[in-house]
Parts: C-alpha cells; sequence; structure tokens
C-alpha cells in the first residue's frame, strides 16, 4: 500500500532503543510506512530478525550502509530515497529509543492538512532516562512569531518529535553537512525562513536521553557548530545576540549541570 507518510529512523547498533520505538508505533492510527536507514550496525543480523517479526505488524522498508557514515549521511540517504517514491507528502522523524505517544502522527498530519503554509510541526515533548524514569517536560513556544526568535536561544524542535512536508526537502534541500552533530538545528532555521511551523501543546512523544547518544559523546563539536551556526544566521538582533553569548557560556558548563538546572529551572 502506498502510504503519505514516511517515518525516516536512523539507526546505529541500539537493538533495544529500536525495538522500544517500533512496538510504540503499533497503536498509531494514521498509516504510514516507517524506512530504517541502517548505518552499518555491527549486529546485522539482530536487524534483520527484529525488523522481520514486526513485518507483519508494520510497513517497514530497511536499507542498510555498509559502513557507518554518520547520522547526516544516514538521514540524507533517506531524504533521497523518500523524494524518489511519489506517493509521500509527509515525514515524520524518529530516533531508536525514542516513543510516539498520543497518537502522534494523526495529530501532526491533520495540522499540515489544515495549514497550506505550514512546513513543520513539533510537538512537546517528555524527556526520560534510558530505564523510563521521567526527567523533564519540554514546552517550548507554540506559534510560528515565538519560534522565530526561541531558535535563536536553542533549538526548539525536537528531532525525533518533527513532522515536515516533502516540499519542505524539495525548497532547501537535504540536511546540511557543514554543521557537525547539530544538522537538525541547521536545518530548522533553513525551513523557519521559507515555511511557517508550529508546536503541537500536547505530548506527542518520550524522548530517551542516552549517554551514548550525540549530543552526550560529541558535546564539544556540537558546541562549535551551535556558534558557528549563530554566527552564520546573525542579525545584529537583541534575541540573536542573546543567543550566541548563551551558546558560548553553555559551553563552559558541564553536561550534567546543565541538566540539573534544566530539571529544577527550566521544564516541569
Amino acid at each position: 500500500m502506498e502510504h503519505h507518510l514516511a517515518i525516516l529512523l536512523p539507526h546505529y547498533n541500539n537493538i533495544e532503543g529500536l525495538t522500544a520505538t517500533l512496538q510504540s508505533l503499533l497503536p498509531e492510527t494514521e498509516s504510514f510506512t516507517l524506512i530504517v536507514i541502517d548505518d552499518g550496525s555491527t549486529n546485522q543480523m539482530e536487524v534483520d530478525e527484529l525488523i522481520a517479526a514486526f513485518k507483519s505488524k508494520l510497513d517497514i522498508t530497511l536499507i542498510k550502509q555498509t559502513k557507518c557514515l554518520g547520522v547526516t549521511a544516514a538521514l540524507n540517504n533517506g531524504l533521497s530515497y523518500i523524494l524518489k517514491q511519489p506517493h509521500f507528502k509527509y515525514i515524520a522523524r524518529l530516533d531508536a529509543g525514542d516513543k510516539c505517544i498520543n497518537n502522534r502522527f494523526a495529530k501532526q498530519v491533520k495540522a499540515l492538512q489544515a495549514n497550506a503554509s505550514l512546513g513543520l510541526v513539533s510537538s512537546y515533548v517528555t524527556f526520560v532516562t534510558v530505564n523510563n524514569t521521567f526527567l523533564f517536560n519540554f514546552k517550548p513556544p507554540t506559534t510560528h512569531s515565538k519560534l522565530q526568535q526561541a531558535i535563536y536561544k536553542y533549538n526548539p524542535f525536537i528531532h525525533p518529535a518533527v513532522m515536515y512536508k516533502v516540499e519542505v526537502v524539495k525548497t532547501i534541500g537535504l540536511y546540511p553537512e557543514n554543521y557537525p552533530a547539530l544538522e537538525d538545528h541547521a536545518y530548522f532555521f533553513k525551513v523557519i525562513k521559507h515555511f511557517k511551523t508550529m508546536v503541537l501543546p500536547e505530548l506527542l512523544l518520550e524522548y530517551e536521553v542516552n549517554p551514548n547518544s550525540i549530543s552526550n559523546l560529541k558535546r564539544k563539536q556540537q558546541t562549535k557548530s551551535r556558534i558557528k551556526l549563530l554566527k552564520d544566521n546573525y542579525n545584529y538582533t537583541f534575541t540573536a545576540t542573546l543567543g550566541l553569548v548563551r551558546a558560548f557560556a553553555t559551553s563552559l558548563i558541564p553536561k550534567t549541570i546543565l541538566l540539573y538546572f534544566k530539571k529544577t529551572f527550566f521544564y516541569k
């Protein structure tokens, strides 16, 4: 069956996380094709067996990369595949370990269908540990005008929580490769300049904070990319200046302390 929604899920050596994510997709009412881009995992047999076990329940396409090329390359290979399939209209992101909740996809598709100028929609997100212990809820601004300001201070769009139209990719292209470990924030900067965006004020994703994630393993590289991104998009406004100062400041604060401040003061 040719579905209108493609779910783009890059995967590398996280079979437990992938299992949990696939399980979370079963209650979704919106029809979709799940496209798993395996980035050269060393446990290929386990990946094949897991995909086979869910094939009768979910429409899954598995694309294997023979070696690990990194998440940006995996995402772009997935987007290139999606663009070749004319029936896809929407693309949702998801990562292994994250769980969709509260019928996420149906609500996001409905939002995109209701507004022709809307290019991307995200949602509120619950952050949890790998043991599923609650950390905090992330509730960014919901309107496009406020998101335009927020994106200079932090990334208001949690990558695995977004859904965007295929038209977006045709307009702005693939994920940029010149912002290592920050391809999502850089991509959203481009999206928000060409399309309207919004955040649904509802918790639709459980985001797993994994110690092996890019944000944790490549934090220094990610911070350098963030500073470069904000410099490249600097517009001499107070908001842009504050965002750049904030990026420099957070680069000096340990990750554990940042997480503590998020849990205690910023998010509930």
